[in-house]
């Protein structure tokens, strides 16, 4: 559908009508579906009046115009004659910018105006002894251009003549008469705020504030000061909403419409032929000197700078700037470029990266885009150029030289106009520059330097890695790739003789051998060591290969341990020879090491069959050793940890021999020897270490598992799968290690997009909890229903008190909600009625969270008591309450929604003469003692209607008072038997979910945000938090990583774990 801006029923009928047909008959849109869209532009009262027409009582596009037009015919904008124009007078001090917008204010509102009558009403209105009325009626324009021109030229001249006396007012010296010392910073704050000059407007100040008002833009002054009897009754600002002048004259709006223009709204209402001398009107110009700049040294100089190319016109621009230097004063644009911690985000610090981005050439995304404020030209290398194939007929030849660092000379093969788009959508730039195409190798595409920097008006910061520059909507900015930026770094510094040398990796070698060589002083290099040193070199160039085994066959198994380490080897024979399957190793920690050495090797075995359960489960595994390792396995009774691996291994076929080979075992004490102990701390948080203990620093190696995982789960192709489903796909793609699943598990559940978009869970993480009152009346619980349809006196809200014992129940409606009416309502149906309670349970509401209500409650002695966040069950008794009531009202109004208000005390009464299955009583009845009086007793009179005897009457009431706590009493059994039922009931389906002191945390971000405010794409949960103290079951307070503690409570039901 064509857009259309909504209509609430204050504008004018037939403008909305105009340009809704406008725009649906320009799409050719029949008429049946001009009357569905057409309630989609309705709002407020006008899409009320939609929805109370008649059914089946519009056939037509044309009788649903003509219902409309008649029933918003008084808000029609009433046109004006022309004799109007001559009641437009300027005053003896208004200017006269705003007396000509309202004199164009009011031309627009009359039809088929004659110009000449303009011509006359301008000449006539304007005050006398002007140089524009002395203009009017010595020359008549010819026509409204000329009109318009005449009133420009003179609206500029007295703009101009304001400007110098105001600037003359701020370089004079300084006024006597200063302003006391409580208004010093308002005064500064007003002169702070008044510009200079006014942009020029296309209508009236009172137009635009009809159409910005709603938009929650416009800063609302403060009330008007001074006596109201001495202001002019007659005039009338609908700014300030008081008397004293009109909104047309209003200079604090005329500031706001100013400031709004300054920072881009309000585009719509500014003159077309005046946008851009609005511009160069708002610039202000500096007298400062500027201190002399110490010599630089241009990364890169040359090419097609404001110079120009040729040797004579470069020095005519350098003398050029020696003779202005002194006198140019600095002009001061509106649009601040500012840089602070928050364009740090993603930027490894400390550093000293280069500015590498990504511009948009010609429809081609070039990265490796070097900002160099060092160079005067914008060069893009050849190698890049030649890959946008671009044509040879765009490249034009050159003959200034391009000079370099040292001076020497670059080979340029021409320059070339190309286009650049510079930012994200809005806040885009787009310019043409000339690009010299240098005939140069470099790990770079290209180079932005300061000719496209100034034509950007672009600031860029190394520091920062941004580059900010103006747009018309705001600040664009482009982001540095700090990876990127390291890359083209190693880059060119490469070199073919380049050397690795690590020296404190070589000292780390040398003490290692330390203990070694400490008994060789005598140490002697002889025929024998020379063999065996050879020997060993072509051992450890040809090193065994892993064999594979065959089906069936029987495999073979080492052991060894060590004081910090385990290992294993398994083998297989063939042809007389024992060949390597596979070899794995686990270093030991913590109690581990403290095994015996029989459990260690039985640890060890348990170790390999966990790695390798695929072989263990397919062949028969002959463990070869010197131990008795079946007897400890079969007979647990010495350790009791050695039952549950006794089971463990009972599933696979494994036979114990004597160890007959030296040669395998020593592969396996090898292993075990070169398996260096680790010491890890373990984080109080449970965070895993993400570097490795130095004790590694020996080694390198790659893990490859992890790189797979990654790339599947997260990469180009992944989906961001669950374990199993991650697993089984890198495991199609032909990879496999022994612990492949319970590594997919881990990396899913730490994987921080996945726990954001982690589903909501349904199930409550926390048994029930209830809340109970002692006695009837010390506890009360409040909260508002609403909005409901507008009733009389503009009603729309209702607050709702409940008496957590009797169950009985104060509601009245409101039209506003305050803390004020809140506190009256309180202190009304509650306090005066049934004296004041010990409890009162609300939620976080401002209108009972404020320090007017808690020292309200805290003056009674009442403690207050607040709901979780987004928890309305914790206050269950007033949400079940405001439930009940809601139903009755809306079975009650049939279709006069609006009759709510009257309907209200009918449902409260037939609530509280109701019995309620928790206590078996109605509320009446355990509040006054007997059931109340109903009418349906009087139209079919029941026995104590028919029998009423006043005197026995009397005494049976005075009775049931006395018996009245028996049946409190027998109440509050029965409440506690339901409330017992309800958990045992609501407990079944509790998935316990609890959290302890220190545990990161993810919040429901529904609970804080709404998921319209959010949009559809955003994730679930937001954070993490810390959890900081227990507040009650299942509540939690919490604070930011920081350490800044979040207000109020937040249940568990809207949290859950964050793995770092």
């Amino acid at each position: 559908m064509p857009p259309c801006e909504s209509y609430d029923g204050t504008g004018d009928p037939m403008e909305h009508l105009a340009r809704f047909t406008s725009g649906m008959n320009l799409h050719l849109v029949p008429d049946q579906i001009m009357c569905r869209a057409f309630p989609v532009t309705l709002k407020g009262a006008a899409h009320v009046w939609f929805q109370h027409l008649t059914p089946r009582s519009i056939s037509c596009w044309a009788q649903l115009a003509e219902s409309f037009r008649s029933n918003f015919l008084t808000s029609r904008v009433q046109r004006k004659n022309s004799s109007a124009l001559f009641r437009i007078v300027q005053g003896p001090k208004e200017s006269l910018k705003s007396y000509y917008a309202r004199f164009n204010s009011e031309k627009l509102l009359i039809d088929h105006l004659d110009p000449g009558v303009t011509f006359a009403a301008m000449a006539r209105g304007v005050r006398p002894s002007t140089p524009l009325r002395f203009s009017l009626n010595k020359r008549p324009p010819e026509n409204m251009s000329d009109l318009l021109d005449r009133v420009e030229k003179y609206l500029r001249a007295e703009e101009d003549s304001t400007t110098s006396q105001h600037e003359e007012a701020h370089n004079g010296h300084k006024r006597q008469d200063r302003p006391e010392r409580g208004n010093s910073n308002e005064a500064k704050r007003s002169r702070a705020t008044l510009p200079k000059s006014f942009t020029p407007l296309n209508t009236s100040q009172g137009h635009i504030l009809n159409q910005v008002k709603s938009q929650n833009i416009l800063k609302w002054p403060k009330p008007m000061r001074g006596p109201a009897d001495k202001r002019d009754s007659q005039l009338y600002c609908h700014f300030h909403k008081d008397h004293g002048h009109t909104t047309d004259e209003c200079k604090v709006l005329q500031r706001e419409i100013e400031n709004l223009i300054t920072k881009g709204h309000l585009k719509q209402f500014i003159k077309a032929n005046d946008r851009q001398q609005n511009g160069r009107r708002n610039q202000r110009r500096t007298g400062e000197t500027q201190p002399k700049d110490p010599p630089v040294i241009n990364t890169i100089s040359g090419g097609p700078s404001a110079g120009g190319l040729s040797s004579s016109s470069r020095k005519a621009y350098a003398r050029h700037v020696n003779l202005t230097q002194g006198s140019t004063k600095r002009l001061r644009t509106s649009t601040s470029l500012e840089f602070n911690d928050a364009d740090l985000d993603g930027i490894s610090l400390p550093h000293d990266d280069a500015l590498v981005i990504t511009l948009r050439v010609d429809a081609f995304n070039i990265k490796r885009f070097l900002v160099d404020t060092g160079s005067s030209a914008d060069i893009i290398f050849e190698d890049a150029f030649n890959q946008m194939g671009i044509s040879d007929d765009r490249v034009k030849p050159i003959s200034s030289p391009l000079y370099g660092f040292t001076g020497a000379s670059a080979p340029v093969r021409g320059i070339a106009s190309l286009t650049i788009v510079v930012g994200e959508p809005p806040r885009q730039a787009v310019h043409t520059l000339d690009f010299l195409i240098a005939k140069i190798k470099s790990s770079y595409n290209g180079i932005l330097g300061r000719t496209g920097l100034n034509k950007l008006q672009a600031v860029a910061s190394t520091y920062h890695l941004v580059m900010k520059f103006p747009t018309p909507v705001g600040v664009g900015l482009v982001k540095g790739d700090q990876t990127l930026a390291r890359r083209c770094y190693v880059a060119s510094c490469r070199t073919e003789e380049t050397l690795s040398i690590d020296d404190q990796r070589d000292g780390k070698v040398l003490r290692r051998a330390e203990p070694a060589l400490k008994n060789m002083k005598n140490f002697e290099w002889t025929a024998e060591c020379q063999t065996s040193f050879d020997e060993l070199k072509e051992y450890l160039a040809s090193p065994p290969l892993l064999s594979k085994p065959v089906m069936g066959e029987d495999l073979f198994f080492y052991l060894a341990v060590a004081e910090s380490a385990v290992s294993a080897v398994l083998v297989r024979e063939q042809d007389g020879q024992q060949l390597p399957v596979y070899c794995v190793s686990k270093v030991l920690q913590g109690a581990e090491q403290r095994y015996p050495n029989a459990e260690k090797l039985a640890f060890a075995l348990l170790n390999a069959a966990r790695k390798l359960r695929p072989y263990f489960q397919s062949h028969t595994i002959t463990v070869l050793t010197d131990k008795p390792l079946r007897r400890i396995l079969h007979k647990p009774d010495l350790s009791g940890r050695l039952i549950p691996w006794s089971v463990e291994l009972g599933e696979f076929d494994i036979h114990y021999r004597p160890r007959p080979s030296i040669k395998g075992q020593a592969l396996a004490d090898f292993i075990v020897e070169c398996t260096l102990p680790i010491e890890v701390e373990e984080s109080p948080l449970g965070v895993e270490r993400p570097l490795l203990p130095d004790q590694l620093g020996l080694f390198t190696w790659t893990l490859y598992s992890d790189y797979a995982l990654r790339e599947v789960h997260k990469g180009i192709c992944g989906q961001h799968l669950g374990g199993r489903a991650l697993a089984h796909k890198v495991l199609r793609q032909g990879y496999y290690w022994p612990t492949m699943h319970r590594d997919a598990l881990d990396y899913t559940k730490k994987c921080d997009a996945c726990q954001r978009f982690s589903s909501i869970p349904r199930q409550s993480p926390s048994p029930l909890s209830s809340l109970t009152s002692p006695i009837p009346f010390a506890m009360w619980g409040m909260d508002i229903m609403g909005p409901f349809p507008p009733a009389t006196a503009q009603r729309r809200f209702v607050i709702v008190a409940v008496d957590y014992f009797t169950k009985w129940v104060e509601a009245e409606a409101l039209a506003t909600i305050s803390e004020k009416k809140c506190e009256d309502f309180f202190w009304r149906a509650v306090v005066c009625r049934f004296g004041i309670p010990r409890v009162l349970v609300t939620d976080n509401g401002k209108q009972f969270d404020n320090p007017t209500f808690r020292t309200f409650c805290a003056n009674l002695s009442i403690e207050q008591r607040f709901t979780s966040v987004a928890h309305p069950q914790t206050n269950g008794q007033t949400e079940v309450t405001n439930r009940t009531l809601l139903q009755g009202i809306k079975k009650k109004l049939n279709g006069a929604k609006g009759l709510w208000v009257d309907e209200l005390p009918k449902i409260l009464w037939a609530y509280n003469t109701t019995t309620r299955t928790s206590t078996g009583e109605t509320p009446f009845s355990l509040s006054f003692g007997t059931d109340a009086l109903i009418p349906v007793e009087i139209g079919l009179p029941s026995l104590r209607v028919a029998t009423d005897d006043p005197v026995q009457n009397e005494e049976d009431l005075r009775a049931n008072l006395d018996l009245l706590d028996e049946r409190r009493e027998q109440a509050a059994v029965r409440l506690a038997a339901y409330k017992h039922r309800v958990s045992k009931f609501y407990d079944q389906r509790v998935r316990h979910r609890a959290f302890r002191v220190g545990d990161l945390v993810l919040r429901r971000i529904e609970a804080s945000a709404p998921r319209e405010a959010v949009g559809k794409l955003a994730p679930n949960w937001e954070g993490p938090y810390r959890v900081v103290k227990l507040a009650g079951p299942g509540a939690y307070h919490l604070e930011h990583t920081d350490g800044k503690a979040i207000p109020r409570t937040w249940n568990a039901a809207n949290l859950r774990h964050y793995y770092a």
